[in-house]
């Protein structure tokens, strides 16, 4: 029995995943509802930068001194503003950037902008991925100095197609690290257990340590959990690929460690889960948010039935005692 995940992250780091638009020009079938039909239109920056720099200022005051951005789409670079609102985010509070990207702009705008992101996380989608174009960005930012990862996406229905993927990224020229990330469809994972036992160890390939050692950023993919009454250490994938992604009950750090901003602006769980103990959702597009953001910051007892996102499951929780 799991009773408890424990995240490696700094007491004092806020992590923030925001959706600022849903335009892609992919279209995975396996893609959350809502994230790539182009749909909604980009925000207002003067706005966006205005209300996260109180609500950072409002983190500092009870706690925070750290700020880990991971911004998600939509396809995140088709966004003209996302520059200036990360080089804003770093100057003025030393957040760290991150970017999930499918890395199909063109390389000179990588060599533009590269130095506006610690890290990027590319996703390799086997229906539009282009293998050459994205060794050519992973390479440029290898030599940066950004921290670079290459996530192919484990479709169960094309899985051979995928390993296929992996073989041929690690003909690049340096060598970054290759994650083979499990799909869920509908909040469930439909790996056999051939895939399964492929997933189970995610690296695919080991980075470069002399490079990775060099790095400003590093991530730190694994976590502990207490199964059994045993303290063990786990990768993400693990609580995926054995069904175990309900904390229903479960105490947990969202909105004090984690907190997700969507696409209509809504500050919340991955599940739209009301934070902050209170009875309404704040939302980054309100005209007044200066005024009316000013919550008692602490965790919460999950609402939902099943955890489907990644970034939240890694989030600090435990079965409250009297619930055992």
């Amino acid at each position: 029995m799991i009773t408890r995940i424990l995240n490696n992250d700094d007491p004092d780091l806020l992590r923030i995943e925001y959706m600022p638009g849903n335009l892609c020009n992919y279209k995975c079938h396996y893609c959350f509802p809502g994230s790539n039909e182009g749909n909604v239109k980009w925000p207002d920056i003067d706005l966006v930068l205005k209300n996260f720099d109180h609500i950072l200022n409002t983190y500092k005051l009870q706690g925070k001194t750290k700020f880990e951005f991971l911004i998600i789409g939509g396809e995140t670079t088709l966004w003209k503003d996302l520059p200036r609102f990360c080089n804003h985010l770093k100057n003025k509070h030393d957040a760290v950037i991150r970017i999930s990207t499918n890395a199909s702009r063109k390389i000179n705008w990588w060599q533009e902008n590269a130095n506006c992101f610690d890290v990027v996380e590319i996703s390799v989608h086997h229906e539009y991925a282009n293998i050459n174009h994205i060794i050519e960005v992973a390479d440029y930012l290898y030599k940066n100095k950004t921290n670079i990862v290459a996530n192919v996406l484990m479709d169960p229905f094309n899985f051979d197609k995928c390993k296929n993927l992996i073989q041929q990224l690690k003909h690049s020229k340096t060598r970054w690290p290759i994650i083979a990330k499990a799909v869920q469809i509908d909040g469930k994972s439909l790996h056999d257990e051939t895939q399964q036992a492929y997933l189970a160890t995610q690296l695919k390939r080991w980075p470069n340590l002399f490079w990775l050692f060099s790095l400003k950023v590093k991530q730190n993919r694994k976590l502990w959990a207490v199964i059994n009454g045993k303290k063990t250490l786990i990768e993400d994938n693990w609580i995926f690929l054995n069904h175990l992604n309900k904390f229903k009950g479960w105490d947990c750090n969202l909105g004090l460690d984690y907190i997700e901003i969507f696409q209509d602006g809504v500050i919340a769980g991955s599940c739209k889960q009301l934070i902050y103990n209170e009875k309404f959702h704040y939302n980054l597009y309100d005209q007044d948010l200066v005024n009316r953001f000013n919550p008692t910051i602490k965790s919460i007892i999950c609402n939902s039935e099943v955890c489907m996102c990644g970034g939240e499951i890694q989030i600090s929780k435990f079965i409250p005692i009297k619930a055992i």
